[in-house]
């Protein structure tokens, strides 16, 4: 009997191994998918950003299972830079130098298989310089930080770069001044979060701006906003504004108006200080999914099923193979018993007709000795 142990193991190791490689590399398997696809998420600049700066850090960041190889920065269909260095899951950055334009771009990377992954399009406007005239730049001369202000007239939209904690940004509306000061500037690249906190006053109103959102600000209290506030970008501890005035509003469809008002609110009246967030979450394109939520549970589960039902089969298999051997041995055994028993009875009557020769010799020889 052929034991057959050791082609069980075998197989089972490698149905085990099989199914390791599957989920490692995020393959199918009978045309389930085990987990989402694999994309580039964009992180800054946020879609339709408009700037006035000509040197523009664009962040992404990729699935961490992948290993890069290089990524590049698609400009207008045409290749604009590609760095193979500092590459990051998390937070990777490519820097390059834009001329006032309008703009589309996008990342492509690499991974260590060759695999190509491209991100969704983004829309990016390069203006020129505003005017020394709209924006004043001052410093305080007994603190830290700046100042900087601006009048509130109809049309306005200019960009207020590298602001700190510390600085204030002024409007002056029909000779009413009003504040907005920097609290601080958070940035978790671990959750991918880049934010700016805000003191509006009059009124005492705290709110937060993520990176790509927008606050649409009251300082009159008259139910309109007045400044439509946008955080274009937050990295290295300054934070990038463009400020509009209301008529330079544009509310995309679908999306629902958001106003903040620097009327104090209960909580202001009790301490001195109100707390609102009025941030929107980035209109991120959405990465290709190769299969939905649903799809992937059952996935799930279906590969859970396949490596149960294989452990079970290879116990089964050892099982089985152990009792046949364990039930071969004994009829070994008891075959070799039975040739042994036999073998004594043969030589036991072997030496009873050998001794009754013998006898009968002898007795021969007596009888001629007479």
């Amino acid at each position: 009997m052929r034991r057959a142990t050791h082609v069980e193991i075998t197989f089972g190791l490698f149905a085990l191994a099989l199914i390791y490689v599957i989920i490692a590399n995020n393959a199918s398997l009978t045309g389930l998918v085990i987990s989402p696809g694999t994309g580039i998420l964009l992180k800054s600049p946020a879609d339709n950003t408009i700037t006035t700066q000509t040197s523009t850090y664009f962040i992404f960041e990729y699935p961490p299972e992948l290993e890069m190889k290089e990524c590049s920065l698609i400009i207008n269909n045409n290749l604009a830079r590609t760095t193979n260095a500092l590459l990051s899951p998390y937070d990777t950055r490519i820097r390059t130098d834009l001329k006032p334009g309008e703009y589309e771009w996008m990342i492509k990377c690499i991974d260590t298989n060759n695999t190509v992954l491209t991100s969704p399009t983004r829309r990016l406007v390069v203006r020129s310089e505003v005017k020394d005239s709209d924006l004043k730049k001052t410093k305080f001369p007994n603190r830290l930080g700046y100042l900087y202000e601006f009048e509130l007239r109809e049309g306005l939209e200019l960009d207020i770069n590298n602001v700190v904690p510390n600085d204030v940004i002024r409007v002056i509306k029909e000779g009413n001044a009003y504040e907005i000061s920097i609290l601080r500037i958070i940035q978790d690249y671990k959750i991918g979060m880049q934010a700016v906190e805000l003191l509006i006053t009059p009124g005492y109103k705290r709110i937060k701006i993520r990176e790509g959102d927008s606050a649409r600000i009251d300082f009159n209290n008259d139910g309109s906003a007045d400044l439509y506030l946008v955080l274009n970008d937050a990295y290295y501890g300054k934070a990038f504004f463009t400020a509009k005035e209301k008529t330079n509003m544009v509310v995309e469809e679908g999306e629902e108006k958001e106003e903040t008002s620097a009327k104090p609110s209960m909580e202001s009246l009790g301490q001195g200080e109100g707390r609102e967030e009025a941030t929107k979450p980035e209109k991120q394109e959405p990465v290709k999914i190769q299969a939905g939520t649903s799809s992937q549970r059952t996935s799930e589960f279906f590969l859970i099923g396949i490596i149960i039902i294989l452990l079970i089969a290879i116990t089964l298999t050892l099982r089985t193979k152990k009792d046949e051997e364990a039930e071969y041995i004994i009829k070994l055994k008891r075959k070799s018993a039975k040739k042994n028993k036999t073998r004594k009875t043969r030589k036991k009557a072997f030496n009873k007709n050998k001794n009754l020769a013998e006898k009968k010799k002898r007795n021969r020889g007596k009888k001629k000795r007479k």
